[in-house]
């Protein structure tokens, strides 16, 4: 039964909650991919575009096409590196930093819808426990 196998409810997890968040980014001018990097951003200003795209899980092409166009709408800045003059610190401007805000309160009424009804306790231990199964399986593919 598929119900009881952890790859079909991650997927089926991840469809059903990223459905519902886009459903609400999509009313805003932000394109696919933005709305993880302005989150990425708001924890980890000045990241590497390297550093964004591991952060977020997408390729280093798709970060540098997102992040010229959200540098061109206003959303982000580069910064020369001080120590290495040949890359760019990421940083995300007021615009930016107000639109991450946005994006963070879209994902945290859909974090809090899917926890309904469990109590804070066993949302704390199935976290850890998502969290150890993401450490598993980013380990399986190092090696």
């Amino acid at each position: 039964m598929l119900n009881r196998e952890l790859h079909f409810l991650i997927l089926k997890c991840f469809q059903n909650s990223n459905h519902l968040i886009m459903k609400e980014i999509n009313k805003t001018d932000l394109s696919s991919g933005q709305p993880k990097i302005l989150e990425y951003l708001l924890e980890n200003d000045g990241a590497k575009s390297i550093e964004i795209a591991c952060g977020c899980t997408l390729d280093k092409s798709t970060v540098a096409s997102l992040l010229i166009r959200m540098e061109k709408t206003g959303l982000i800045k580069r910064e020369k590196d001080d120590k290495d003059g040949r890359s760019f610190n990421i940083f995300l401007t007021e615009f930016g930093k107000k639109r991450a805000f946005e994006v963070k309160e879209i994902c945290k009424i859909v974090d809090e819808s899917a926890m309904r009804g469990i109590s804070p306790e066993k949302q704390e231990e199935f976290l850890e426990t998502l969290n150890k199964v993401i450490e598993n399986l980013a380990h399986e593919n190092r090696v």
